[in-house]
């Protein structure tokens, strides 16, 4: 019985200690759990476990990551890795930094309404029927203006920026937004990987000697590539800049 109570003594802790190893949750070591790359940079995720790690990505418009977490930075922006092993879960945080600070994008949104604009950005250097406009907006885009809808909704904005910035502003749309088309000398980008998952169209095209115009139009559910070319060129919303700029130029 003493034999059988030593034995037991001996073996219990040995079996209860492989045991507790064991049952040790599959945790995920993370050595950096957030960088700052610009577009097109990549970096590797330095991460162990002791099962395998599977790596996806929150926003594939800002980032996208391999099958062993080599990140490659997209778009301007921010995301999340998820890191998981089947027990543990980590964040790796990607914050996509611009190059090109050419000018401050407005902060608007499609839809707000006109004294809100107002309200935002000050009383009007210009404003016609369908829409305002400002000038000194900044140094490399002097000239800001929005057009509205019947019920004083905006509908599209868009911003005037000295030729003399030209390959800039083609860095600074490039590492922002989606190239998708280029047509009759206009440059098409998107806010998304494609029309289905984008909600905002951005059009580039020379307007004279003197300044390239940046247009900044919705997209719908229902718009192609096709449709926002010719969104582009509409003549309404040309002529409808064309007054503005008379009066702030």
């Amino acid at each position: 019985m003493k034999k059988g109570l030593v034995l037991l003594a001996v073996v219990l802790p040995l079996v209860l200690a492989g045991c507790s190893k064991d049952d040790e949750p599959d945790v995920i070591s993370l050595e950096v759990s957030e960088k700052t790359l610009y577009s097109g940079d990549k970096y590797q995720i330095e991460a162990t476990s002791k099962a395998a790690i599977n790596y996806t990505v929150e926003n594939e418009y800002h980032a996208e990551v391999s099958e062993t977490g080599l990140v490659t930075a997209r778009f301007v922006g921010e995301t999340n890795v998820l890191l998981s092993n089947g027990e543990d879960t980590k964040n790796f945080r990607v914050i996509v930094k611009p190059k090109y600070n050419l000018y401050p994008e407005p902060d608007v949104k499609f839809g707000d309404s006109k004294s809100s604009i107002v309200a935002k950005f000050g009383t009007p250097d210009a404003e016609t029927s369908s829409g305002i406009g400002y000038v000194d907006y900044s140094n490399a885009a002097p000239i800001l203006m929005f057009l509205f809808d019947s019920n004083d909704k905006l509908k599209i904005y868009a911003v005037m920026v000295k030729s003399f910035y030209s390959s800039t502003l083609a860095e600074f749309l490039s590492e922002r937004y989606m190239p998708v088309a280029e047509e009759d000398g206009v440059f098409f980008f998107i806010n998304g990987l494609n029309t289905t998952t984008a909600t905002m169209a951005i059009g580039l095209q020379l307007y004279n000697t003197s300044y390239w115009m940046v247009g900044y139009i919705p997209i719908t559910s229902t718009s192609t590539k096709s449709a926002l070319l010719k969104s582009s060129k509409n003549t309404t919303e040309t002529n409808a800049f064309d007054e503005l700029l008379k009066q702030l130029q």
